[in-house]
């Protein structure tokens, strides 16, 4: 047994080793359908979904997700949060479910998130701020607790608050609304962040989709893209206002997840011909035969769209990316202005090194250190066309919104 105190020396060297390993392996011979990206990272190919079409099954009243037996009771999609969990008849491992709620939020000028999740071994607050014209990070910082301390709620409705000391992410909701308020220390107790949003829902409908990965292990998604943003954030001593074309979206998770994943989501907002349209599109994880992640929304209704094909230059992520429907029902450039690029390896972790060793036991901090977490996170806007379910067709031009490609292990 190692010394707690020998502990953070330990743990440094083994992140040390690690970045060498990396190094090493980052040189090796890659295996099919593995490539190296810009930042040199070898990832294995999200392949394309095929354009054969889906048989989407739409939900219209509730109905629960998990029989008494831990057996997925349905999959498909629907247009409000029918979905109900019953975490009692989950029957996999604890640390396989995972829960969150995590909000991206943008304008022409400045973008960021606010997550607060409990993957089953840790859970965490966390916020960033980004500033597009300079390309920087002007704040993020992640803060860790143990599992459990969080209470998450089974339905989208609840309140749900992160608080570590005195700092804390509180979700209010209300009709029509949701009020989001946090204060979080940086790295240093001078670099502080303060912010307080109205989230206005301009859709009653939105996506919600469960994709199974077995009989008995599934993704319950609730994808709300169509959020006004309005407030500030104040980041030491500057202001940031977002009340002009400003936009946020919902992405509410509960499921019990296998350790490795990858996956790609995208969403923007703006007004066209007058009104409010958001999109939502995403895919690479599961088994989506009952239903796809796709679909746009207008004037305040869902207009389900089935498979989507992206493509990107994995070499440079900030050339155009491509979002083509199956259907003919969408065709989208997306031109980015800001790339976000985090890597939490072994090596990446150390960041996290002190805030481990104050919450967790060394055995705990090694089962952590397996956590790996690759994003790649576009800015920027969509141009191009949809077809509504009615077949209108809409131009867009100018749409505000991100793309992102994520690899994890957890």
């Amino acid at each position: 047994m190692i010394n707690k105190n020998l502990m953070l020396p330990f743990l440094i060297g083994m992140a040390m080793i690690s970045s060498l390993l990396i190094y090493s392996c980052s040189n090796s011979k890659l295996e099919p359908n593995e490539a190296k990206d810009q930042n040199g990272k070898i990832i294995n190919l999200i392949p394309e979904p095929g354009r054969e079409p889906t048989q989407q099954k739409e939900i219209k009243s509730p109905i629960p997700v998990l029989s008494n037996d831990g057996k997925l009771n349905v999959s498909g999609w629907a247009r409000y949060p029918y979905f109900q969990i019953d975490e009692s008849y989950i029957k996999v491992d604890p640390k396989r479910y995972k829960r969150w709620e995590h909000y991206t939020f943008y304008n022409e000028k400045f973008g960021g998130a606010i997550t607060v999740t409990d993957i089953g071994n840790l859970a965490m607050g966390s916020v960033e701020l980004l500033d597009f014209a300079t390309g920087k990070i002007l704040f993020s910082k992640t803060e860790l607790v143990r599992p459990g301390e969080i209470f998450f709620p089974t339905n989208t409705t609840d309140p749900i608050e992160f608080k570590k000391g005195d700092q804390f992410i509180r979700i209010t909701k209300l009709k029509g609304k949701r009020i989001i308020e946090y204060s979080i220390v940086g790295d240093s107790n001078s670099e502080s962040i303060k912010g307080n949003f109205e989230l206005e829902e301009k859709a009653p409908e939105a996506l919600a989709v469960i994709t199974p990965f077995s009989e008995s292990t599934f993704f319950y998604e609730y994808k709300m893209p169509s959020l006004i943003c309005k407030g500030s954030i104040q980041y030491n001593n500057t202001t940031y206002e977002f009340n002009h074309k400003s936009y946020a979206v919902l992405d509410w998770g509960r499921g019990t997840w296998p350790e490795k994943n990858k996956w790609l989501w995208a969403a923007g907002a703006g007004l066209v011909q007058g009104e409010l349209l958001s999109l939502n599109l995403g895919y690479g994880f599961g088994i989506p035969n009952n239903a796809t992640e796709n679909g746009i929304v207008y004037k305040g209704k869902v207009h389900k769209l089935d498979k989507v094909t992206w493509k990107y230059d994995i070499l440079d992520y900030k050339k155009p990316w491509k979002f083509t429907s199956n259907e003919g029902r969408l065709e989208l450039e997306f031109t980015p202005v800001y790339l976000l690029s985090s890597d939490i390896d072994l090596a990446g972790m150390i960041g996290f090194l002190k805030q481990l060793y104050q919450n967790f036991s060394f055995p705990e901090i090694l089962d952590l250190l397996k956590t790996e977490a690759y994003l790649n996170k576009v800015f920027g806007h969509y141009n191009g066309y949809v077809v509504l379910d009615d077949g209108t067709k809409l131009e867009v031009k100018d749409l505000a919104g991100f793309a992102e490609q994520m690899y994890q292990k957890w």
